[in-house]
């Protein structure tokens, strides 16, 4: 109980200093300090009802994530603090979102028997978007109703993971092994293979016509890589490259921004003032934090770097706390995903073994591209980061998938408590 607690405390220990280190600059609102009393109240009341309930599960995944979206609403704070209290908002409703979600599905193993359902549940929400969207920043990808907007795609993260899951869990074998000789190659058939091809060209066909390439890349990597993990055929892999190199070609010549991105990523200072302004501003923000950083509220990225609270949220961390900052928000993604796996290890069905897998694969490749685009080790993509940036609808998809993981990691635990111990090792 302690050892629950004394985690959520280290995470408002950390929020409460930055908003408390804001105000003395006269850097916020004192009507933070209501929103972040709610915010407190929930995690604490989480950490007794997890008690409460006997929870089971990974100890350590929730508390990094609320650390991780705790750095995240004080620099939203620092950034823009009309910003910041939506997302406080949104943050409390993510969080209320994970616990209902836990207590609700009592068995996760139910969601695989949908499969196909999920499938097309992704592609009609891909195809309302393209349809019925708003246009915003050249994609469309936006629903807006009544002032507010959302991203269908978020939710699509979701059910295109549990379509992953139930698919390979099903196919596992047959796709691993193959049924037909191809020289070398034993390769599934055409029957196997088929619903997972037909959704992949449909998810990334729509996604592209949307102009969501950033999503897209996401979503063709893992499908990549789930693939990977639930067969462990590096055949898989080899064959994905000559398709990313294909389809980044057509996104080239296709789009205009997507050339002006990559003109920008190859060499930002030809246009520091115009089209690589963005990127530009983020490496002088990055390299003046230098190992300590200047200190929080005393960067000059926050007011610099256009829409610095989406994904390039980072940039402003690193400039103010530092390189040692910087690298600790790394580690919490880090261990998120490490922890993702564990979970996956330890599942006793196959289902929730790859699902987990996939919701770490998800996070992971999310988190390196968006830092990887902020840094110029690859070409923006206009992603927001995981509980940290701005955006309630990627803080309601992500603890949606934070809730299904957290079931998968109590079952498992509360199965293998109820196997003999001399057989437990066995199991997991």
């Amino acid at each position: 109980m302690l050892h629950r607690l004394s985690l959520r405390v280290l995470t408002l220990v950390i929020l409460w200093m930055g908003l408390g280190v804001l105000k003395l600059d006269d850097m916020t609102e004192s009507g933070f300090f209501l929103q972040g009393a709610v915010f407190s109240f929930l995690i604490l009341a989480g950490a007794l009802f997890e008690i409460f309930f006997c929870y089971q599960g990974d100890p350590y995944l929730l508390p990094v994530v609320q650390t991780i979206l705790a750095i995240g609403l004080v620099f939203l704070a620092r950034i823009n603090p009309a910003l910041a209290a939506d997302q406080f908002i949104w943050a409390n409703l993510g969080l209320i979102i994970y616990y209902a979600v836990f207590f609700i599905l009592r068995d996760y193993r139910k969601l695989g028997e949908y499969q196909y359902l999920w499938g097309m549940l992704a592609l009609l929400m891909l195809l309302l978007t393209l349809i019925f969207g708003t246009t915003i920043n050249g994609a469309t990808s936006w629903f807006r109703f009544a002032g507010m907007g959302f991203q269908p795609e978020e939710l699509v993260k979701v059910a295109l993971l549990l379509f992953l899951a139930s698919y390979l869990s099903d196919n596992k074998e047959l796709l691993r092994f193959g049924t037909i000789q191809v020289g070398k190659f034993s390769l599934p058939d055409a029957k196997t293979m088929g619903p997972f091809v037909f959704i992949g060209v449909f998810v990334l066909g729509l996604l592209g016509a949307q102009k969501s390439l950033g999503t897209a890349l996401v979503f063709f990597l893992l499908m990549v890589f789930i693939l990977y993990v639930a067969t462990e055929r590096l055949l898989y892999l080899v064959v994905s490259v000559p398709l990313v190199i294909a389809t980044g070609a057509a996104g080239y010549f296709l789009f205009d921004h997507v050339r002006v991105r990559v003109a920008t990523w190859i060499n930002p200072w030809l246009d520091a003032s115009g089209g690589a302004y963005q990127i530009s501003q983020s490496i002088f923000a990055i390299s003046g934090g230098r190992l300590l950083g200047t200190g929080l509220g005393n960067g000059i990225g926050a007011y610099q770097i256009p829409n610095a609270d989406t994904d390039f949220i980072f940039s402003v961390v690193a400039e103010e706390i530092g390189f040692i900052g910087a690298m600790a928000v790394i580690s919490l993604f880090i261990i998120v995903v490490m922890r993702c796996f564990c979970v996956s290890t330890r599942a006793v069905d196959r289902f929730g073994q790859i699902l987990a897998a996939g919701i770490g694969i998800l996070i992971g490749v999310e988190a390196l591209i968006i830092l990887a685009g902020v840094t110029k080790m690859l070409p923006l993509t206009g992603l927001p980061l995981p509980w940290m940036s701005r955006g309630g609808s990627s803080m309601v998809g992500h603890f949606l998938l934070l809730g299904i993981l957290a079931g998968i990691s109590h079952s498992s635990a509360f199965s293998v408590s109820q196997i003999p111990i001399g057989k437990q090792a066995d199991a997991l």
